[in-house]
């Protein structure tokens, strides 16, 4: 297993500001954010809406890699939407699923686990993901396999679904996400902030202004 900020980081590293890159509640927005990348990726994404949403960008944007960075607890919630990647097949959408096995954010925190998600038993969510007709589907246990996986969904065709197999707890998790977290983007905020990005990228109007 491998640490959900290090893979981060890492996708940080690979992201350019021409990609757009959806996240959900939970720590995974919490670091996208402290590594600089949330005035321009869409975070804080309500539970079970975060592939939904990055799907619905792909689909109205083709020309444009998308990235949904989910994870196994919020993409169960919604698992029906893998059926709908499967059968769009965007060729720009790549999901990265951040599998800690656990209900994290709604543990008690401290650095315990919360309770446990459907894949810390025998549920497989490549094997999902490829029954759902997303061939293009692999699970990673390193950082190696993680860059090697993403560096291959980008200069590829999608859709790609990549498992990334992280630690049960985060190691910042008690102090960034409970205790000492920055108030960061105001989720409004960030909408506007993430919408006027698209705009920049697209030269195109989307939310009018009063008066306009």
């Amino acid at each position: 297993m491998v640490k959900r900020y290090d893979l981060l980081k890492m996708l940080a590293s690979m992201v350019t500001d021409e990609m757009l890159v959806v996240t959900p509640i939970g720590n995974s927005s919490v670091f996208w954010e402290e590594l600089g990348k949330g005035s321009t990726s869409l975070t804080g994404v309500s539970l079970g809406m975060c592939t939904p949403v990055a799907l619905g960008l792909a689909l109205a944007l083709p020309h444009r890699k998308v990235i949904a960075v989910d994870s196994d607890g919020n993409l169960i919630l919604n698992l029906c939407s893998l059926g709908t990647v499967g059968n769009q097949k965007p060729r720009n959408l790549t999901i990265i699923v951040c599998d800690n096995g656990n209900y994290l954010s709604g543990g008690p925190g401290k650095g315990k686990r919360g309770m446990p998600t459907a894949t810390a038993g025998n549920m497989d969510l490549e094997a999902v993901a490829k029954g759902c007709g997303i061939t293009n589907a692999t699970t990673i246990r390193s950082e190696a396999e993680f860059k090697q996986a993403v560096e291959k969904s980008l200069a590829a065709q999608g859709p790609s679904f990549i498992v990334a197999k992280i630690e049960p707890v985060d190691v910042k998790e008690s102090k960034v996400y409970r205790e000492e977290r920055t108030p960061g983007l105001d989720t409004r905020e960030n909408k506007y902030a993430f919408a006027r990005h698209v705009e920049r990228l697209e030269k195109i109007r989307i939310i009018r202004r009063g008066g306009a």
